[in-house]
């Protein structure tokens, strides 16, 4: 379950999803994404597919003509009007393969980390081009299987088809006459960088141990994002996203492994107890 500080309400784990309140990696992952679909969104009509409690879509609405956010968890969808209200927004229940909205009704299609969660892809790209403008424009994201997966040497329960880089860029291209494609990973803040798109290319170097990594774009990024169109696409920039607060936002993820580490410590102590007592 995943609790909802500002409402005090639990959904249903129907898949991973980002919360407001969430800190560190995660969150700087997600809003960067809502950031750089923003910028594309101004006077558009947008929809946000997989949109979850609601946040990003309300992101979107804040340059957006009009915003859908749909999502196929009614609870979330329930949760995201109550809390959510603007009249540039809307949200209804649906599934991404069959989108609740009429043929050629929106400029932006804009889903993140949504394709790894079903195996339907075909038929949610079938959708998208169903529902959007003949030059209008997808953004969309999917972790790389390589770098999110495979090296990192992570399973995630909640992914059903995961996608290599290449793959995803061949899906995309399938359905797009003109597609970008742009890597993301946190560095000190999230970064976006095109893959040496138009040949101007980015070039990056990593050191790790003796070796010194180079690319045009990022050095293994995690997540793979895709801008797509049949007509000319959007100017595409390299970005960074920096979260300042109170602390830094890795401080946020160690609290909350120390907090965990803590809990487990007591319980083991709790345990230790229990078994000291049976046996005298």
């Amino acid at each position: 379950m995943n609790k909802i500080a500002n409402q005090s309400t639990e959904l249903d784990a129907t898949g991973e999803r980002f919360l407001p309140e969430m800190q560190g990696t995660i969150a700087l992952e997600h809003l960067h994404r809502y950031a750089l679909a923003k910028d594309f969104a101004a006077g558009k009509i947008v929809l946000d597919i997989a949109c979850g409690e609601g946040y990003g879509s309300a992101v979107l609405a804040g340059t957006a003509s009009r915003v859908y956010g749909v999502d196929i968890a009614p609870d979330a969808i329930a949760h995201a009007k109550a809390v959510y209200q603007r009249p540039n927004l809307e949200f209804r229940v649906g599934r991404c393969a069959e989108i609740p909205l009429p043929d050629q009704a929106v400029d932006l299609v804009v889903s993140f980390e949504t394709i790894e969660h079903h195996a339907e892809h075909e038929a949610m790209f079938a959708e998208i081009k169903r529902v959007l403008r003949p030059d209008g424009v997808m953004v969309m994201s999917s972790p790389d299987k390589l770098e999110y997966t495979e090296r990192a040497n992570h399973a995630n329960a909640y992914h059903v088809k995961e996608l290599y880089a290449e793959e995803f860029q061949q899906l995309v291209e399938r359905y797009f006459v003109r597609v970008a494609m742009l890597g993301q990973r946190v560095l000190y803040a999230s970064a976006i960088l095109p893959h040496g798109l138009h040949g101007e290319a980015i070039h990056y170097y990593r050191e790790q141990g003796p070796a010194v990594q180079t690319a045009s774009g990022l050095v293994r990024p995690c997540y793979q994002v895709a801008i797509a169109s049949d007509a000319a696409l959007p100017a595409v920039v390299s970005s960074l996203f920096e979260q300042i607060g109170e602390s830094d936002p890795e401080i946020h993820v160690l609290q909350h492994q120390l907090e965990h580490a803590g809990r487990r410590i007591l319980g083991l102590e709790e345990e230790v107890a229990g078994l000291k007592t049976a046996i005298q």
